[in-house]
């Protein structure tokens, strides 16, 4: 699996004892809590009061983990999700490591103030520290007896303590080099540690203090270990890998090379029943292996993004919706089912803005605001050829010519790349410039045109096939455009602005043809249905609306995002409409049902809920105009009300008769409704 959520590096991992849950923790100051069996956080994330988050480690009862992240050391309940007692203050540096003890009844911590502390678990209370190292302190364990710790400190020593606080003989000194992690074998006859310059690890055999013949290299950094549960395995970091090693003899298990990751790995950890292997990258994301089966990587695609939907377009053959997002992911679904198709398209390091699909239908262009385009292969996912650099600020549109030979980019430093993505390797073959930052470009049906709009308000327009400029640029009259459309016959544009009315320009005059008013918030994006007919449009104001695209007149006002809709796309039929919004749903709606609503019918049950839409602060509202239901905001995005037809998102709530049946209270009082009161 792939989990994806966090929003800066992912320093620590850790599973609990029966190995259902993992808990992942981050530089973006939070602790992530995810269901090992489904991929999914069973909770919202922690934010943690010390800053950045360098550790976490499970109780062996697995109620309770802690957290080291800034000078404190914090305990939290799995139950509730809440801090289960004051935060632990002590250290006057960064907490680096902490670790429970085998029977539950000391937390130890290892800091940048050069002391290693353990505390009580139960009252929070300092029970000894630990002087001795003169370096900062980077790890510290305890031995599965629970009768002896190791610390590792940038000194570059290993020590031993006494869970009194005492240390036992002279430090280890065998690795000479700041060493950054340890690891016990379970049986606790041997101490893994990993160095910093060196970039490899030793192993001592504690019953003689001596290091073993095997010496781990693995070209990076070591700052991450973990023995299997069966001793037969020793796990390490890379860039951007997962190695694992027999740890006696210092050699890499054959086949045992986890990549995937686009990141540096900082952290990794074994399963209890030793079947897989979690780890935690700078890419932002925590993965899941299946060691038992060969050490492939288990691909179980997440079920939903975890952050805004921002772009959602469709694939030619109307096989597929490609999404982009706010937790920089590109995700591939099956149009019919809404089942993911792929694992998340991972490398991108900020927002992904706009997706665009080639018109082969066989690679995915994505914009972010990591300044970079990146191609993707649709049947695979994987990455074709490096990022696309050459902007110098975000890039918030990518569009394909029609003929696929190009590809238009436009970014807030400008400028318009215009790429040949024909050949092996993408080349930039023109930079145009304009006035403002550039929002959105768009390719007209017959190429003849590329069109960018600006933040300006300004429409400027070139000649595909020399770049030069076909019309002086086009005032808007509006300020930001966010989305541009061409007429399938090529000559008119609607342009969706930071205003809340759409435009419709001739292109040729650059007289203005229509001014289509309803939304009450800015549009984000616009788009011709394929035979010319409609207009469909997606806004802030948390609706998806449809327009004749002759007259302007409002057709259809579609309800059911509960947050701002940003994207709208038609289906290659021109049937349904697809739409993505900040609730982190894609919905696909059925055209003629949504143009077409039923009337309501008094002897029929079902016809209250076919004209329901959801307003006024989160009511469910019938054709009439009477609340039928309040909806708390967490789940206004999850309705499926005709004529949705389809949500790609975290929930799905659906109403029909049936599921409302006997048991339901009506009523104006909903604390007589509650108690059972209710007619």
């Amino acid at each position: 699996m792939t989990l994806t959520g966090h929003e800066d590096t992912v320093t620590s991992v850790a599973y609990s004892p029966d190995g259902r849950i993992l808990a992942s923790g981050s530089w973006d100051g939070t602790v992530r809590i995810w269901d090992t069996r489904t991929g999914e956080e069973i909770m919202s994330p922690l934010r943690v009061g010390g800053g950045p988050v360098i550790s976490v480690a499970f109780s062996p009862n697995g109620q309770f983990f802690a957290s080291g992240s800034g000078r404190l050391v914090e305990i939290w309940s799995i139950e509730t999700g809440q801090a289960a007692l004051l935060p632990l203050k002590g250290h006057f540096d960064w907490v680096r490591s902490v670790a429970f003890s085998p029977d539950g009844t000391l937390i130890a911590s290892a800091s940048d103030d050069t002391t290693v502390r353990l505390w009580s678990p139960e009252n929070g209370r300092e029970v000894v520290v630990m002087r001795g190292h003169t370096g900062w302190v980077q790890a510290v364990v305890f031995s599965a007896s629970g009768q002896l710790l190791a610390s590792a400190s940038m000194d570059m020593t290993v020590r031993l303590w006494s869970i009194a606080g005492e240390a036992i003989g002279e430090p280890l000194t065998s690795l000479k080099d700041a060493i950054l992690c340890l690891a016990f074998s379970p049986d606790g006859h041997y101490l893994a540690a990993g160095a910093q310059s060196l970039c490899e690890a030793r192993i001592w055999d504690l019953r003689t203090r001596d290091p073993t013949p095997g010496i781990i290299r693995n070209g990076t950094t070591v700052c991450s270990l973990a023995f299997s549960p069966d001793g037969a395995k020793l796990a390490s970091n890379g860039y951007p890998t997962v190695w694992l090693w027999d740890p006696l003899s210092g050699r890499e298990l054959s086949g045992s090379l986890l990549a995937g990751h686009s990141g540096w790995v900082w952290s990794v950890a074994f399963s209890p029943d030793d079947r897989s292997l979690a780890s935690g990258s700078a890419d932002r994301t925590v993965r899941i292996w299946d060691i038992a089966s060969g050490y492939e990587s288990v691909v179980q695609p997440q079920k939903m993004h975890s952050g805004s939907v921002t772009t959602a377009v469709v694939s030619p053959n109307g096989d597929f919706i490609v999404s982009g997002s706010g937790d920089h992911s590109v995700r591939v679904w099956d149009a019919s089912s809404g089942e993911a198709r792929l694992q998340p398209l991972l490398g991108h390091e900020g927002s992904v803005v706009q997706v665009a699909i080639s018109p082969n239908g066989r690679s995915i262009a994505s914009a972010s605001a990591d300044h970079t385009v990146r191609l993707w292969d649709l049947e695979t996912g994987d990455a074709i050829g490096e990022p696309l650099c050459g902007h110098t600020a975000n890039v918030w549109a990518v569009a394909f010519s029609p003929n696929g030979q190009w590809l238009a980019s436009g970014s807030d430093d400008k400028t318009v790349h215009v790429l040949d993505v024909s050949a092996e390797d993408a080349a930039v073959l023109e930079v145009l410039h304009c006035t403002k930052g550039v929002c959105a470009v768009a390719f007209s049906p017959d190429e003849r045109l590329l069109a960018a709009g600006d933040d300006g308000g300004y429409l400027h327009f070139w000649l595909s096939e020399t770049n030069q400029l076909a019309r002086a640029a086009l005032e808007t009259g509006g300020s930001i455009i966010h989305s541009i459309a061409f007429s399938p016959d090529s000559a008119r544009v609607v342009v969706g602005t930071l205003g809340s009315t759409i435009g419709v320009w001739y292109i040729d005059s650059g007289q203005s043809m229509l001014a289509l008013r309803g939304h009450v918030d800015q549009v984000r994006s616009v788009v011709y249905s394929p035979e010319g007919c409609y207009i469909a449009s997606a806004s802030h104001d948390k609706t998806v609306r449809l327009w004749n695209a002759e007259s302007g007149a409002s057709l259809a006002i579609l309800h059911g995002h509960g947050d701002f809709v940003c994207s709208v796309a038609f289906t290659p039929d021109g049937l349904s409409l697809v739409s993505a919004g900040v609730d982190k749903t894609i919905r696909v709606w059925n055209r003629e049902q949504a143009l077409s609503p039923p009337s309501p019918d008094e002897h029929d049950p079902m016809a209250i809920f076919h004209p329901a839409k959801i307003e006024k602060d989160g009511w469910l509202v019938g054709s009439s105009g009477e609340l039928l239901l309040w909806l708390p905001p967490a789940h206004r995005g999850c309705i499926q009300l005709p004529p949705c037809t389809m949500i790609i998102g975290p929930y799905r709530i659906s109403f029909t008769a049936d599921n409302l049946g006997a048991r339901s209270r009506w009523g104006e009082s909903w604390t007589r409704c509650w108690s059972g009161g209710g007619t």
